[in-house]
Order: C-alpha cells, then structure tokens, then sequence
C-alpha cells in the first residue's frame, strides 16, 4: 500500500514540473490570471536582435551596382562587328586597345529570334566582352502584335525566355537596349502611343529582372537630333527602369548649309558645311547631344553612345571623310561632365551607306584621326 502512495507521488511531481517548466500553474506568462498564455511586450530594456552573422552576408544576394553619375570612372569602349568574335579581335589588334564590349543585334522576324537567339549567345559564350544587345521589342513578320498588347503583358513570356537564355549562356551582365531608337518611325515598336509604350518598357524591365542570376542593365537608347517622327522625351520610362540614356549619333544632318555638300563645295567649303552640322543639328540641335547629356545629369544617369560613326549616306545626308566629326566625338566621350559610360563604334556597310574605317580606304582622313584619338 505504500509503494501505491510513493508510486502516486511521484506522478504528481512529475505533472507539476512538467506544469511549471510551461509557466501555466504560477500564470508567469498569463498576466489575465485564467490559466491562457498570451502574448506579452518585451521588456523596454530588452536588447535588439543581433546583426546576421558573416554566413548570413556569404548567403546574401549581392545587389547590382547600377551605373550613376557618382560611380563613373571612364568609357568602356566597343564596336559592332555583327556576331563575329574573329573580326572584333582582329579590329582590337588594329585599334591598339582593349575592346571590352561587344555590340550586337539578333534576327528579330518573330518572337523565337527574339526570344532564343541561340546562335548569337552560344557566338559570344566564353568571350572576355561584356554584350551589348539590341532587342525588339516586336518581330517584324509576326501579324497582329501591338505596344498595346505588350503593355497588357500578352508578351512577358518571350523576354523571360530571352533573360534565361542570356543567362544559361553566360550573359547575366549584359547590357540591353529594348527597343533602340524607337523615336524613329521605320521600327516596328515606334507608335504614337507613349502611354502603351512606357507601360510595355516598365513590363519588359520588371519581367526579365525577375529571373535569377540576372545582372541586366538597360539602355534607353534614342535617335540623336532635331526632326525625328517622336520626341522621345515623352516615352521616358522612369529613373528605376533605365540604367543608361543611350543616343545613337551619326555624322547626318538635313538641316540647311550643312549636308548633302554639293559636288562644286571642296576644301575649306566642305569644312564650315561638316562644322555646321556639328554646332547645329548633331551637338546643338534641341534634341542634339547637348541636350542628351543635360537630360541624363538631371536624372543622374549615365549615357552611352551605343552606334556612333562617320556615314557616306546613299542619300548624300552624311559628312563622308569627316575629321572633324571624329574630333568633336572624341572631346565630347572624354569629357567627364557628360559621363559617357560607354561608346560603340558601328563598323558595318548597310543599305543607307558605310561607316567603315577598318579595312577600307573610304575614309582616309578621319581614320587616321580615329587611330590617333581611340587608338592604343
């Protein structure tokens, strides 16, 4: 009979330890008094949770350092070559300097070239360049698509595809100009709906920033000078969706006394009609670079110069052998108030004319002039 009560309390301490360790039996935890843990205010002496340790900041996502007036040090230089590793390092040999960056456009007839263009990432893949891309915002033979409907989000699907096919190929860095020159009304993705076109930008931005791995920086890129079809003012996006403004500026202009030059102007009259054109339409027009790289100090932004050259134009709207061009380009690059982030010669034959330096004897003049201020 006693081990009975010795067994039963033994059971009952057990029970109140158990109770006690709980905090229900003394209420320490139950400030209402009925037997129910509620939650209670820490202590205002209580100390602050502690910093994550070092293994936190190892698992950490580092962020991307995006490209500000603050953080800029020097142009990085390219050169469009088409997809053709071979030729920028042949054009490297022939400069005399690093070209660090290779720009470049895929096929773009419908949304698989846009999407999967494989041939060019697996051409680039391994490559010491940092890419530059041109992408459409539209395929150019695909009936039926809109800016509108990509602003619905009809289209996230493909530039998603496209930001982890950069991705898996090694191109998580690339720099990307959507929709280059959309101020011009000879591309797919120009419209006069800059609403549509703003929204559309902003889905493209957040969608492809949404894939892992990706360290992405976008080019909002313009047509440079007066008398374009759009005012690319109007289409600005927003500071969190643009990492560079980007101009396209070509030795062209159509403004009076500059460009065609007629066949009877040579030498010293040739020169003021290729200065002209510097001082009012591709430097001082109210959308000339001036203005460019007022707009982009405003918005803390560095700018580019993603396509840029002399052009013997099929039109005659171009300088031809213009020194002077590549004089003005050259000051305007290194000067650091415009913060230039960096620039791409467009050394390529097209149907509007050739900008070719290398390997070609069309422009004497301002080739030389080019090695002499560009080159090594």
């Amino acid at each position: 009979m006693a081990h009975r009560w010795l067994s039963a309390l033994l059971v009952l301490a057990v029970v109140l330890g158990v109770l006690l360790v709980a905090g229900i039996v003394d209420g320490e935890d139950d400030p209402g008094g009925d037997g129910v843990p509620v939650a209670t205010e820490a202590p205002l002496d209580a100390e602050e949770p502690s910093e994550p340790g070092p293994e936190a900041d190892v698992l950490a996502e580092e962020p991307i350092q995006r490209p500000t007036r603050d953080n800029w040090e020097r142009p990085m230089v390219g050169v469009f070559r088409s997809t053709n590793p071979d030729e920028v390092a042949a054009y490297e040999e022939w400069l005399g300097r690093p070209i660090e960056l290779a720009a470049d456009f895929s096929a773009r007839a419908n949304w698989w070239d846009i999407s999967r263009p494989d041939y060019l990432v697996e051409g680039w893949e391994g490559q010491e360049r940092r890419l530059v891309l041109g992408v459409a915002m539209l395929p150019e033979e695909v009936e039926g698509v809109s800016i509108q409907e990509g602003a619905d989000g009809e289209y996230d699907e493909y530039f998603r595809t496209l930001a982890e096919t950069l991705v898996a190929h090694g191109h998580e860095d690339a720099i990307l100009r959507l929709g280059w020159e959309f101020n011009i009304d000879g591309w797919r993705w120009s419209t006069e709906d800059e609403e549509a076109w703003i929204e559309y930008w902003r889905r493209i931005v957040t969608t492809m920033r949404e894939v892992e791995g990706q360290e992405f920086l976008f080019d909002w890129t313009v047509n440079n000078g007066a008398g374009n079809d759009y005012d690319a003012v109007e289409y600005y996006p927003g500071d969190e969706y643009v990492d560079f403004v980007g101009v396209d500026a070509y030795d062209v202009s159509g403004a009076r006394g500059t460009y065609p030059i007629p066949e009877d102007c040579l030498g010293e009259c040739a020169e003021e009609r290729r200065e002209r054109a510097w001082e009012v339409q591709i430097y001082g027009s109210d959308r000339g670079l001036e203005f460019w790289s007022d707009f982009a100090a405003e918005r803390g932004k560095q700018m580019s110069l993603p396509e840029w050259g002399v052009w013997d134009r099929t039109d005659d709207l171009g300088g031809g052998d213009n020194p002077h061009y590549i004089e003005q380009m050259a000051e305007f690059i290194e000067d650091p108030d415009n913060r230039v982030g960096y620039h791409s010669y467009f050394e390529s034959t097209n149907d509007g004319g050739t900008h070719r330096l290398w390997q070609s004897d069309r422009f004497p003049e301002a080739r030389e002039r080019y090695l002499e201020l560009f080159g090594g």
